[in-house]
């Protein structure tokens, strides 16, 4: 199984994370909260492609592999994503615009940090689990 483009899509994801990291880090939410926003919507993009084609195509390779312990990590995986994705979701919902997060700004930080770790514990758990049983 091919599984470069999935991990070219992580590296494209965690680019939008170091970004957002980056401009979190500033803590001047007045100058940057356009900017922020910009890339939590770029950021649901590319989650929203990744995911779609893990969902369509990776996964269900997975669970049609015969490998038993593929198919165990992979149902675990989708169940834990599922929580994931609604999490991102109600962020992106509530912190895609300047003027959203301008009215949370007390929130705003401890979630943006809780959600992109969560992202990234999530693509480097399936590089250093799921993807290496099909390397």
């Amino acid at each position: 199984m091919e599984l470069k483009n999935y991990m070219e899509q992580h590296d494209r994801i965690r680019e939008e994370l170091v970004i957002l990291k980056t401009l979190c880090k500033n803590r001047d939410l007045e100058q940057t909260a356009s900017e922020i926003a910009l890339h939590i919507n770029s950021l649901a993009g590319k989650l929203k492609i990744h995911l779609s084609s893990e969902d369509q195509y990776l996964y269900p390779a997975f669970l049609r592999s015969g490998d038993s312990k593929l198919v165990s990590q992979a149902e675990e995986y989708q169940r834990e994503m599922g929580n994931l994705l609604s999490m991102f979701t109600e962020f992106k919902e509530k912190y895609n615009t300047k003027i959203k997060i301008l009215s949370e700004k007390e929130s705003f930080f401890g979630e943006a940090e809780k959600i992109m770790r969560s992202i990234d514990m999530r693509m480097q758990k399936e590089e250093s689990g799921l993807y290496r049983l099909v390397r």
